[in-house]
């Protein structure tokens, strides 16, 4: 995924997997599933300084599976200025396939 105006990219390559790689700080994907599914609220920038905009996930059924994750690339922890070169590492890939589910908007949070 590429911005229209080149300032943000996301880039990844991965297939189906049995299970999370060894060196993932999850025990296993029943756990890292339990911990994505907690947090289903996010924000994020808007063209407010100081205003970060709020969405939830909400879904019907949630069931998630593993990733081989061959290439993963973010311009934003790529961004040494905001994160030393280094102190970001990748995890692991989870993929959501064919569940329902509805984005709702979250109250603002101002910083």
């Amino acid at each position: 995924m590429k911005s229209r105006d080149d300032g943000v990219l996301v880039e990844a390559r991965a297939k189906s997997a049995a299970g999370l790689p060894d060196s993932s700080v999850f025990k296993s994907i029943d756990v890292a599933s339990a911990f994505f599914e907690g947090g289903s609220v996010g924000y994020s920038v808007s063209s407010d300084d100081g205003r970060l905009d709020g969405l939830k996930l909400e879904t019907q059924g949630w069931k998630v599976s593993a990733l081989d994750v061959e290439h993963v690339r973010s311009s934003f922890f790529d961004e040494e200025a905001r994160f030393l070169k280094g102190s970001v590492e990748f995890d692991h890939g989870l993929v959501m396939r064919d569940i329902p589910h509805e984005w709702h908007s979250e109250p603002d949070l101002y910083v």
